[in-house]
């Protein structure tokens, strides 16, 4: 009789859907997928990549809201990377995240559950109580070891496109910093 063969999954929607880290721990497949009832927002203040302690800039994060939905990428890894795969996510993305066990619906229909990065509303670095204005000020001005944060949320919406996903919080997050800044950014 043949071992039955064990998966885990993990729902990306930022960065880890275009990077290239599954290779690193032998991802089986991965595919598009929808999260319900979270959606992407630049919550989560970056002092270091993006922004400083004195001028942080927004980064990605989700944001619970009922009926929304996030298109992403789902994950599947042999059961026997969980362990690894789990120390690095949480490396990766740092204390203000919490590795979630999440509902999400894969191409075909089915549902699945999937090891999720949430970041922690209560943790120091949301700041997704802030207004959709102040934000936007925050990524023109911010700058850290990475980069301009503008030039993330460019980098980031322009991902996103190239994989045929128009995320509509995204979108409005880019109107509103077209809007302080009186120029259209190219989409």
């Amino acid at each position: 009789m043949l071992a039955r063969r064990f998966t885990m999954w993990v729902f990306g929607y930022g960065s880890l859907m275009w990077d290239g880290w599954e290779k690193k721990f032998k991802g089986i497949r991965y595919e598009r997928a929808k999260l319900y009832h979270y959606h992407r927002a630049f919550n989560k203040k970056s002092i270091k990549n993006w922004g400083t302690p004195q001028n942080p800039g927004p980064t990605l994060g989700l944001e619970p809201e009922e009926g929304a939905k996030c298109i992403g990428c789902a994950f599947e890894f042999p059961d026997d990377q969980c362990q690894a795969v789990l120390s690095y996510l949480k490396e990766r993305e740092g204390p203000s995240f919490k590795i979630e066990k999440l509902k999400v619906v894969l191409k075909d229909g089915r549902t699945i559950r999937a090891y999720t990065s949430v970041n922690d509303r209560t943790a120091s670095t949301y700041i997704g109580n802030l207004s959709l204005k102040e934000r936007a000020r925050m990524a023109i001005n911010a700058s850290g070891t990475s980069g301009n944060c503008l030039d993330y949320v460019l980098q980031l919406h322009k991902k996103l496109k190239e994989l045929g996903i128009v995320d509509p919080y995204v979108e409005e997050f880019l109107k509103v910093i077209e809007s302080i800044r009186g120029v259209s950014e190219s989409r």
